[in-house]
């Protein structure tokens, strides 16, 4: 299916290939999963603090701020 983000902007989306990274790393191909999408292994490991509040808030703020640094870094080097 392809990205609607895409299509009217005519740029990746913040997401753009969290999907198939996803896929990728479900299968243990860590290295392609990280290189399609370096915010998911964060985005991931954010479930271990569930029960934590304070780390949780934490880490979706590093979260947050990973995703659009790399999504930033994406759109500036295409």
């Amino acid at each position: 299916m392809p990205c609607a983000y895409r299509q009217w902007l005519g740029f990746d989306c913040p997401f753009c290939g969290a999907q198939r990274a996803a896929l990728l790393l479900l299968q243990g191909r860590l290295r392609e999963s990280f290189l399609l999408f370096p915010a998911l292994l964060p985005l991931a490991a954010t479930l271990l603090f569930v029960g934590c509040k304070r780390a949780l808030r934490v880490m979706l703020w590093a979260d947050l701020a990973i995703v659009v640094g790399s999504w930033l870094l994406r759109l500036w080097l295409t």
